[in-house]
């Protein structure tokens, strides 16, 4: 076996889409090495003792139990996470907790596999502290878009979530540009995503990206933030003792 192959589960209850994905990995992926096969959790549980995988193929709805289901069994995941599944717009907010290195949606076309891959030879590459989810700068969310299945956004690029209405609107940096993503989350459930750390509720109506603060100009009993690419976001009155403290 090739020293550089990337040591490979599958797990998913449908025998015929695990032969299909073996069979395509093997045509179309030569550096994936398939280790072994599960149909169920009980099954994979004793798979990834037994192999130690780099990666895992995993099913995200299966019958007897889901797919995260058995990443809950770990502290912390010893391995690399794609995603598969058929039903993608049940998965984005549990994506979100587990940050996976792909996810396909089936039936898996070999572009998108050969693409996953791909970022999972990327992510092997990498020292082992810059897959630490605890100390890597790029972790992302992946939010539902109708128009082109899911946005993936990571960290570093969103500047503000603002509440508008029954919707929120994220402004992010990319290519130099800021863009805008509306969704129908609430900013109470998007705070339980984001890491404390980096993001703070400084109104009702906004949530702020604290590496991305230019200035913050006080305003009375308020104050005003002066972020990058010209955007502005209000702290409250009652979110100000806690922006504060966070900010020194």
């Amino acid at each position: 076996m090739n020293s550089k192959a990337i040591r490979t589960l599958i797990v998913d209850d449908e025998l015929g889409a695990v032969k299909t994905l073996s069979g395509m990995l093997g045509e179309y992926c030569p550096e994936v090495h398939v280790l072994d096969e599960a149909l169920n959790v009980t099954d994979a549980l004793k798979a990834v003792e037994k192999h130690r995988p780099d990666l895992v193929f995993l099913d995200i709805e299966m019958t007897h139990g889901s797919g995260f289901d058995f990443l809950r069994q770990y502290e912390r995941i010893p391995f690399g996470v794609i995603f598969t599944t058929a039903y993608p717009e049940h998965a984005v907010d549990a994506i979100n907790h587990v940050q996976p290195w792909a996810y396909l949606v089936k039936p898996i076309n070999v572009k998108e596999l050969t693409k996953a891959v791909e970022v999972a030879s990327e992510k092997m590459a990498q020292p082992r502290a810059q897959n630490n989810p605890e100390t890597a700068s790029d972790k992302n969310l992946v939010f539902q878009d109708g128009r082109k299945g899911a946005l993936v956004v990571r960290l570093h690029e969103m500047l503000l979530f603002e509440a508008q209405g029954a919707v929120t609107i994220l402004h992010y940096e990319r290519d130099g540009k800021v863009h805008k993503h509306m969704m129908y989350r609430s900013l109470n459930n998007l705070m339980n995503q984001l890491p404390e750390t980096m993001f703070c509720r400084t109104h009702h109506r906004s949530i702020v990206n604290m590496n991305r603060i230019i200035r913050f100009e006080r305003t009375g009993r308020n104050g005003i933030l002066h972020l990058h690419q010209g955007l502005k976001a209000v702290v409250s009155i009652g979110k100000m003792e806690a922006f504060e403290k966070k900010l020194s």
